[in-house]
């Protein structure tokens, strides 16, 4: 096998180091510029539809089941949309996920305009959203690294991670004034729109998308031959499904609880809501540049346990924080930890899949991340009216690091080799 095939296992590459590495192959960019424009969106309806659940009900558990609505229906369309995307044009399946949330962005603003919108077509609107993110991850997910090649995956995951958590900023950061501002229906038709940008940035890629023959029909039994492939063939693959599930509902669940943190421990409101979204967001943008820098030194292994020790101590930092300057601090340092965490975790595990298993090892990946994250998301925000704010973020932050340590001596495929690795490709090799 060549080794800069795109069948190659990431560990058997080495990889480009140049700083756009990825984007030396045509479609990377297209692909890059909708995910930013739709997840962008995503967390601009967290900011509207989340503070507008917590205004009318006043009740972070309300703020809570938003995030739920989001995140949940990749544990119900999931299994179907990894599977269909080792089958169809992936780029026409992430045309269709955008379409369905651009519909329900604007059936939100319809809403809100005739006065209609309360919390049970709150809830559904935002259910729509989730359901076009679940139809369209495991596509971008697998079609990536059948664009960009595998000895260009850590480079690439690290680019999307700009494009996704790094939205994480540019949403909140034109979400929340112009909430303050107008209200939120600015905010909603300026969703819709940019969903729509990205679905047809999708549809433009659809003559650039590798085709990867399926033998497999139905939908059990393409699932079933994709988990006796991550439990007993590839099983690196099943060691960071659990891994990511652990993360997200111990680390990255706790935004529903946000506007709590900002309203009781920093004495704020929308606003002060927004700027920790926003400096999460940099964060991102911050830690995905590290993981590009760094990856030319460190060990892929080694980073992604360091980052995800990062990941667990910084929401210590948040949660104990009593001043905004310090609470921004600790939401950087989060979204740093758990942008570098999730770039490098994109990296490895589709850069170990086999071709014909990505889309199915994508869906396992987002049901994981949707189930704990919407799952936890509704707990935390329980817990918020038992205990306090604080203990509620800053302990699963804790939790997580010890449920690390553990997984390294339960999965041995998850031990990093060494701190440091040897051999690179440098920008000027062929």
């Amino acid at each position: 096998m060549n080794k800069n095939s795109r069948e190659a296992v990431i560990g058997e590459v080495e990889q480009d180091i140049s700083m756009f590495a990825a984007f030396k192959v045509f479609g990377f960019g297209r692909i890059w510029t909708s995910i930013l424009s739709g997840n962008s969106v995503r967390f601009s309806l967290l900011v509207v539809a989340g503070w507008e659940a917590y205004k009318i009900s006043h009740s972070a558990f309300w703020s809570s089941i938003i995030a739920f609505c989001i995140l949940i229906p990749v544990a119900v369309v999931g299994p179907v949309a990894g599977t269909v995307a080792d089958r169809i044009n992936k780029a026409s399946q992430m045309a269709i996920g955008q379409s369905v949330a651009m519909l329900s962005a604007f059936s939100a603003a319809l809403f809100l305009y005739f006065g209609h919108l309360n919390l049970p077509l709150l809830v559904v609107t935002t259910a729509g959203v989730g359901v076009g993110n679940a139809i369209q991850n495991p596509a971008w997910s697998s079609l990536t690294p059948a664009v960009i090649g595998v000895s260009r995956m850590v480079n690439g995951g690290a680019m999307i991670r700009i494009a996704q958590q790094g939205s994480e900023f540019l949403g909140p950061a034109v979400a929340t004034p112009l909430l303050v501002s107008f209200g939120p229906i600015p905010v909603y038709v300026l969703c819709g729109i940019c969903y729509g940008f990205a679905a047809i940035l999708s549809v433009g890629l659809r003559d650039h998308v590798p085709h990867i023959a399926s033998t497999q029909r139905g939908i059990y039994n393409p699932l079933k031959e994709a988990l006796i492939y991550v439990s007993t063939k590839q099983r690196l693959v099943g060691a960071l499904l659990i891994l990511v599930g652990l993360h997200c509902g111990l680390t990255m669940a706790y935004t529903g609880i946000l506007p709590k943190l900002a309203q009781t421990n920093l004495k704020g409101s929308s606003g002060i809501y927004g700027m920790l979204m926003t400096f999460v967001g940099i964060g991102a943008i911050l830690g995905a540049a590290m993981v590009i820098i760094f990856a030319r030194w460190l060990d892929l292994k080694f980073m992604i346990l360091l980052s995800g020790i990062v990941s667990g101590l910084s929401l210590l930092l948040l949660g104990i924080s009593k001043t905004v300057p310090l609470a921004l601090l600790g939401a950087v340092l989060v979204g740093a930890s758990q942008s570098a965490f999730m770039a490098l975790y994109l990296a490895l595990l589709q850069g170990t899949a086999a071709p014909e298993f990505r889309g199915r090892v994508a869906a396992f990946s987002n049901i994981l991340i949707g189930s704990t994250m919407s799952s936890f998301a509704l707990l935390w925000g329980a817990l918020t009216s038992l205990l306090s704010v604080t203990w509620v973020i800053a302990v699963p932050g804790i939790v997580f690091v010890v449920s690390l340590g553990i997984m390294l001596f339960a999965t041995p495929w998850l031990k990093p080799p060494s701190m440091t690795k040897v051999h690179v490709l440098t920008p000027t090799n062929p």
